[in-house]
């Protein structure tokens, strides 16, 4: 049977069917309309995200410390949040524009990076030695984690930042501007709950950012800053 003779054969009925629908739905009151949303959504139990310097001035640190940083951490939130609703995002920290890099489940990254080696070239081929632009990669990535969708009231938010935390504005006039957008993200950021961990920082750096964090809003159990001068620094429990 042909389609247009199966739609004019029925013509009447349909049209009968229509009329009568739609005054039906003229005599129901609208708040009586359910409507369910095409998009389903759980809440994340937890997210952790990496800011992982990629300055020519961090490389030898890199490879020293912040390498095996970024695997111990990275290890104890898989393991501790096993059969849970999490996200893990990878950042850049370097004179590119594309800060952040990846979002996806523990089973994601090992999918995508299967070694170490992948992991390291990735981040390479993404980013530009050229310079540290370490307010603009901090604020992008807290702005970025506030603003998932997936993360509500109860996500347990972590920034891991793998840094000297040096910034290479040679403007002091840009570089306190971004400091002060930082600033902004990171108290938005706090106020939903996020905790910062830094490592490998410049000793130098150190009293600056505990200056940062408490501008922030940050209290000392919501946070740990460890220096280069610490050779077994504390890591964060995701339990």
């Amino acid at each position: 049977m042909s389609t247009k003779f199966g739609t004019d054969r029925f013509r009447p009925i349909i049209l009968g069917g229509l009329c009568y629908v739609s005054a039906m739905a003229g005599c129901v009151p609208v708040s009586h309309i359910e409507t369910a949303s095409p998009f389903e959504r759980n809440e994340l139990d937890a997210c952790l995200a990496f800011v992982i310097d990629q300055s020519g001035s961090f490389d030898q640190l890199w490879s020293e410390s912040g390498h095996d940083l970024f695997v111990n951490v990275s290890g104890r939130f898989f393991d501790e949040t096993v059969g849970t609703e999490t996200r893990l995002v990878i950042a850049q920290l370097s004179a590119a524009d594309n800060v952040v890099l990846f979002e996806g489940t523990p089973e994601d990254l090992r999918q995508r990076f299967r070694t170490p080696e992948e992991l390291a070239q990735f981040l390479q081929e993404s980013s530009d030695s050229s310079a540290s632009n370490v307010y603009r990669a901090v604020q992008r990535v807290t702005d970025y984690l506030t603003a998932m969708p997936d993360v509500g009231e109860n996500t347990r938010l972590m920034t891991v930042v793998i840094s000297d935390l040096l910034d290479s504005e040679s403007s002091s006039a840009a570089r306190s501007k971004a400091g002060s957008e930082m600033i902004r993200s990171l108290s938005r950021y706090q106020e939903q709950g996020g905790t910062l961990a830094l490592y490998c920082v410049a000793p130098k750096e150190m009293s600056r950012w505990r200056q940062v964090l408490d501008r922030s809003g940050f209290s000392k159990e919501e946070f740990v800053i460890e220096s280069t001068l610490v050779q077994s620094p504390a890591l964060p429990s995701f339990q």
